[in-house]
């Protein structure tokens, strides 16, 4: 049992949705985590089903919690909590809370997260002209094109890598556990992704991560909408 947003539109003022984000069922968009533990590298991909055990999920009024037990050993006593919100509720805003906590009695080292977004701009017609950005100065990802349509992601922990690139080519795994850090690629079909070194975790140890997503018609009023989705999150998430 995996998590992950498989799809997600604004609603137009003529009623219309106009998709944004399309995370098809082959492709393990959405939270990724690698780890030490003894020395061994592990991957955790937010869409599969051998180490993932669903222990909660919730809905109520436009929110969804998640929890879920990770072990790397089949039939072994869990390590790692992945304790997921996400609240969007009559706004081009998405709210996201992603939360670690150590179960096993021994350190985890070198905890890296991972959001994969596949940002199909404009849906199925529009997407191969799709163009990304990562800024800087405000640590903000942008997806754009010509719909006119953006989309923006960004965290309240900085991000310590990202990336721009082919759905097919962006992965990550025990070799590669490290964004590329290319700040534009497009246009063409691309996939975003932000990475967070939370690093080493002792016995009962939490750390979280909150993320937001706004949509908008242009990059303006797409980078307006940030300080408005911080204070809903403040308000909605506790």
């Amino acid at each position: 049992m995996g998590f992950y947003i498989k799809r997600l539109g604004l609603i137009n003022k003529d009623g219309k949705e106009q998709l944004l984000l399309r995370n098809p069922a082959d492709y393990k968009g959405g939270f990724w985590l690698t780890y030490l533990k003894d020395g061994v590298v592990h991957t955790i991909s937010s869409t599969e089903s051998d180490s993932i055990r669903l222990i909660s999920e919730k809905a109520d009024s436009g929110r969804l919690h998640v929890v879920l037990d990770h072990s790397p050993n089949e039939g072994r006593d869990p390590i790692l909590r992945l304790d997921i919100e996400v609240w969007s509720y009559n706004a081009p805003i998405l709210l996201m809370r992603h939360k670690t906590t150590n179960l096993s009695d021994t350190h985890i080292e070198d905890l890296k997260l991972y959001s994969i977004m596949d940002f199909d701009v404009g849906g199925p017609t529009s997407y191969k002209d799709d163009i990304g950005r990562y800024d800087l100065d405000s640590a903000i990802m942008f997806a754009c094109d010509e719909t006119p349509l953006c989309v923006a992601m960004t965290s309240r922990l900085k991000p310590d890598a990202w990336e721009i690139g082919s759905p097919v080519k962006l992965r990550i795994d025990g070799e590669n556990r490290d964004l590329q850090k290319n700040l534009e690629n497009g246009p063409k079909d691309i996939a975003t992704a932000l990475q967070w070194n939370l690093g080493d975790y002792s016995s009962m140890d939490t750390k979280s991560v909150d993320i937001v997503l706004t949509a908008a018609t242009n990059l303006d009023e797409v980078k307006a909408l940030i300080p408005k989705a911080w204070e809903q999150f403040d308000k909605k998430i506790q």
